[in-house]
């Protein structure tokens, strides 16, 4: 009788070391991977905070107000929000919701006929949501507030993402940013 002892494969301690060297790795790498994508999707976010904060500081600069007009003599509306996206829950921080107007109705096209001959734009192309899928938003109330005496008051006035939790933390006006809110300050 002839044995033949030329038998070809792994072993089962073999196959266990091979999957848990496996593991491991995919221990490591995977949570990296996802923090590589969570940062991407800050980064893209204040880029874009970034971009809107230009075109609208061109606007004043050519149109000579902010874009908060509902005609040419009114300022009127107190909040500006992308087009795209889900409106952040902005209840707890304050914003004054009355008058809600797309900002691409100001800084892509002049369909309000606000600004007339002044509005050189487009100043930006579409505003798409933020990396989350909500809009982002400009708290146009606090581009002009005045005192009791009629004088203008500094306030700060931010472009806004919620960021990963989809509200907004940062209340109006605020010199700073709260929570995990994504912004650049405009003025």
């Amino acid at each position: 009788m002839l044995i033949c002892n030329n038998r070809k494969g792994f072993t089962l301690i073999e196959v266990i070391v091979v999957a848990a060297i496996i593991a491991i790795l995919a221990g490591i790498l995977v949570p990296m991977i996802f923090k590589q994508i969570d940062e991407s999707k800050i980064s893209r976010a204040q880029a874009d905070c970034k971009s809107i904060s230009s075109a609208v500081i061109v606007f004043r600069k050519d149109v000579g107000k902010w874009p908060n007009y509902t005609n040419p003599t009114t300022a009127g509306i107190t909040l500006l929000r992308g087009s795209e996206g889900a409106m952040p829950d902005l209840a707890a921080a304050g914003y004054d919701q009355t008058t809600v107007n797309d900002i691409e109705n100001h800084l892509y096209s002049d369909d309000n006929t606000a600004y007339g001959t002044l509005w050189k734009g487009p100043y930006i192309a579409k505003i798409g949501q933020d990396p989350w899928g909500n809009a982002y938003i400009i708290d146009a109330k606090s581009f002009f507030v005045v005192d009791g005496l009629g004088k203008e008051v500094p306030t700060p006035v931010w472009v806004l993402s919620a960021g990963p939790d989809g509200k907004i933390d940062t209340p109006a006006p605020s010199e700073i940013l709260v929570g995990d809110d994504i912004g650049i300050r405009i003025k």
